[in-house]
């Protein structure tokens, strides 16, 4: 009845899974990436004006294309987290967490008691809006609903190994551009000598409590071979690149080539 998280499947195995994240709202960009092979999106409500009624549209897409859905919320709030995955989401990704605290006042939010403070209710779409299949789907959710706390603040790599640590805590991502602002260099990411030492020990710690690293590759490089050194740096979890900066990047480089015919 319900879909299996294909990125917690390929960690098992030891495989990369590799996302697309969506800014765009459009349920078909969403069937595109899940039928060109990728094994998940980010939907985006950090940056977007994404509402959820269209984070429910865009995971039912991704329901239809075999593709797990993951979600990052605007804040770390109970009430935004919870509603996501009634949506149907495999999981939530929470940016700018601060300590362990913090990573575990989402993680209530995410699982019901006693594992943690969840509100429950079966009318819902990811409960089928039955009640009768309610223990079946509290069995999936344990299964395979999963947390990701972005670490791009600076005070949360002085917590770094107590958040690694945290049941529930499987997967943990990097923001290379943030955590660079938050230490004050500016958003040139992992260009900046102290965000790479940020990266290690973020790294460290990952590895001493064996949770998986997520990253994505630098802007403004070849995205192949960005991959390629996130790989070789110990990435486990790629989110390749977003809608809205593909179509844009292509669209002036499109403009480049055909203003060069006729502006000598």
């Amino acid at each position: 009845m319900w879909s299996e998280n294909r990125v917690l499947k390929k960690i098992s195995a030891g495989q990369i899974p590799y996302g697309f994240e969506i800014m765009l709202d459009s349920p078909r960009i969403v069937e595109m990436v899940g039928w060109a092979g990728f094994d998940f999106v980010q939907l985006d409500q950090e940056h977007t004006p994404f509402g959820i009624e269209t984070i429910e549209n865009l995971i039912r897409a991704a329901d239809a294309t075999g593709l797990t859905s993951l979600v990052r919320v605007a804040q770390n709030n109970p009430k935004d987290i919870s509603r996501v995955l009634e949506a149907g989401a495999h999981g939530v990704i929470v940016p700018q967490v601060i300590d362990a605290a913090d990573v575990q006042k989402a993680l209530d939010a995410v699982y019901y008691e006693p594992k943690g403070r969840r509100g429950m209710c079966p009318v819902t779409r990811v409960a089928r809006f039955d009640d009768a299949v309610w223990s079946d789907y509290l069995a999936w959710m344990q299964r395979e609903v999963m947390f990701i706390p972005l670490i791009e603040n600076a005070s949360a790599l002085e917590s770094i190994d107590e958040i690694c640590a945290l049941p529930g805590v499987s997967v943990i991502g990097f923001g290379a551009g943030d955590l660079g602002q938050s230490l004050g260099v500016g958003a040139r990411g992992l260009a900046e000598p102290i965000v790479q030492k940020a990266f290690e020990k973020v790294r460290e710690a990952a590895r001493r409590h064996n949770v998986v690293l997520k990253g994505m590759p630098v802007i403004g490089d070849d995205p192949t071979e960005s991959v390629r050194k996130l790989l070789a740096m110990g990435v486990g979890m790629v989110m390749y690149d977003a809608d809205a900066l593909l179509f844009s990047r292509q669209c002036r480089s499109i403009m480049g080539g055909i203003r060069s015919l006729t502006e000598a």
